[in-house]
């Protein structure tokens, strides 16, 4: 049984510890994400298109585990079959260390080696995994012309059926790969070493927990620290800080008398402490609106960018308007009595899911344009929207002409941009600055959930999917409308 494989051995190259526990720990990795599911299944998809390029070919992939060795000889059988000249997902093994190639085509008396990604650029992580296949394929002495890298052309624009031609670039990798081959043969012994201890390598925490990905081990290496550490503020950023932790600055105290008393470490450091949250409320306020415009919306878009473009005219990652939910006065005065309207508060209306209007193309992607015309026509009752989004949504709305000039009477209030610029802080945050993570923080026993996941009920073909994703989305609104409230009203 192989000891390493493609992720394993990028997951050491990372971090030993982190190879190790996956070896020999796997049930203390953290609860994988939503988002993180999606990218693998995003991956798998387009590898699975990508066959197209090169028709034809034999599919290598194991049922199980169990199947390794077996996959392994029919592989090297093929190699020999000259009635083969194309094989997916082929299984090697060299040095105790296995590979699933995406592709292995025949090229005269050689092979082509192509290894697809789901990107629209190449990392140092893919040139890494490239080396390390090309290192075991070597071994195996498989004869190869070339060694190509696959990845989404970003200028590739569907015009009826995909063509696989034009929306995958290659790019050789050869002499990387062949220059790197000493390296990956060191890191191999080294990492099967590692995996041969009898203990836990003694790695303490760092930057490597976040770089180049987020480590899965996080949750157990991290056990020891408090929560209310220095180590989870992010005024300074991560370099700085654990070289003040390996200086011996392991404590909030050592650390407050490095930092200046009315710095913005000072206060995140306070509100680790009493377990609650910072904000500059002076530049808060100073980017509210002013005056406070009388009619206000809360805008929640859900914006789908597909590896593969569904609609002819789009390019890969291209967005669409899948979805959008809009609540405001407008909306939610119409089931009002006028006389009664003065004495009803907004957060009591904002609270009725019943009154925010939806609007979704969730079983017909090719529709996602009829919610150009919806916006523009609903936006135009408001004096200013009101959102929570990482992306500027002032340009997405200019880029789908949604919003033509900046002078047509409102404007967006992105609680997103103004929170950062008000460095907002809470323990939390350091996860990420979601809608999530920011609900968490301002109100107790508020659960909200992945963003993500709206993404996915949304793209499920599954009408229960549909339904959940537009609770979901009104939900997230509600939160938008609820911070707002919170903050401003």
């Amino acid at each position: 049984m192989h000891i390493l494989s493609k992720s394993t051995y990028i997951k050491g190259l990372q971090c030993e510890k982190a190879l190790y526990m996956q070896k020999k720990h796997p049930y203390l990795r953290d609860k994988l994400s939503i988002e993180q599911r999606a990218k693998f299944q995003r991956g798998t998809d387009v590898g699975v298109l990508a066959h197209d390029y090169f028709p034809g070919g034999i599919d290598m992939s194991p049922s199980s585990p169990s199947q390794f060795p077996k996959k392994v000889n029919e592989t090297m059988d093929n190699l020999n079959n000259p009635e083969v000249n194309v094989m997916y997902e082929a299984v090697f093994q060299h040095n105790d260390t296995l590979i699933m190639l995406d592709m292995l085509v025949r090229d005269g008396d050689k092979w082509l080696a192509v290894e697809v990604k789901s990107s629209l650029r190449l990392s140092d992580t893919y040139y890494n995994d490239a080396a390390l296949q090309y290192y075991v394929l070597h071994g195996c002495q498989v004869p190869l012309s070339d060694f190509r890298l696959m990845y989404l052309n970003a200028d590739y624009v569907k015009n009826g059926p995909i063509d696989v031609k034009q929306l995958f670039k290659l790019e050789s990798v050869m002499d990387y790969v062949i220059e790197r081959e000493a390296f990956v043969a060191q890191n191999v012994e080294r990492l099967k070493a590692v995996v041969a201890l009898p203990h836990s390598p003694l790695v303490d925490i760092g930057t490597q927990c976040h770089n180049p990905y987020p480590c899965d081990f996080q949750g157990h290496c991290w056990k020891h620290i408090p929560k209310d550490s220095f180590l989870f503020t992010n005024a300074i950023d991560d370099e700085t800080l654990f070289q003040n932790y390996f200086n011996g600055v392991n404590t909030n105290a050592k650390m407050l008398q490095k930092v200046a008393p009315d710095s913005l470490e000072a206060h995140q450091i306070e509100a680790l402490e009493t377990n609650s949250y910072y904000i500059d409320y002076k530049t808060l306020y100073a980017l509210s609106p002013q005056p406070k415009p009388k009619s206000v919306a809360y805008l929640n878009l859900l914006l789908h960018r597909p590896a593969v473009p569904e609609i002819d005219g789009t390019k890969p990652y291209e967005e669409m308007i899948l979805a959008f939910a809009l609540q405001g006065e407008h909306e939610c005065d119409a089931a009002i009595d006028p006389r009664q309207r003065t004495n009803q508060r907004w957060d009591d209306m904002a609270a009725d899911a019943s009154k925010c209007f939806v609007w979704d193309c969730f079983d017909d992607h090719s529709r996602w344009k009829e919610a150009i015309t919806l916006l523009i026509e609903k936006l135009s009752h408001y004096k200013q929207i009101v959102c929570f989004t990482p992306q500027n949504l002032s340009t997405t709305l200019l880029r789908h002409e949604i919003i033509r000039n900046q002078t047509i009477g409102y404007k967006v209030f992105n609680l997103f941009d103004v929170l950062q610029q008000a460095a907002f802080y809470h323990p939390i945050i350091k996860r990420g600055f979601t809608l999530q993570n920011l609900s968490e923080a301002l109100f107790e026993d508020c659960k909200l959930f992945e963003h993500s996941r709206i993404i996915l009920e949304a793209t499920s073909n599954d009408l229960l999917g549909y339904q959940q994703a537009r609770e979901d989305l009104i939900a997230e609104n509600e939160m938008v409308a609820k911070t707002y409230q919170h903050l401003f009203k």
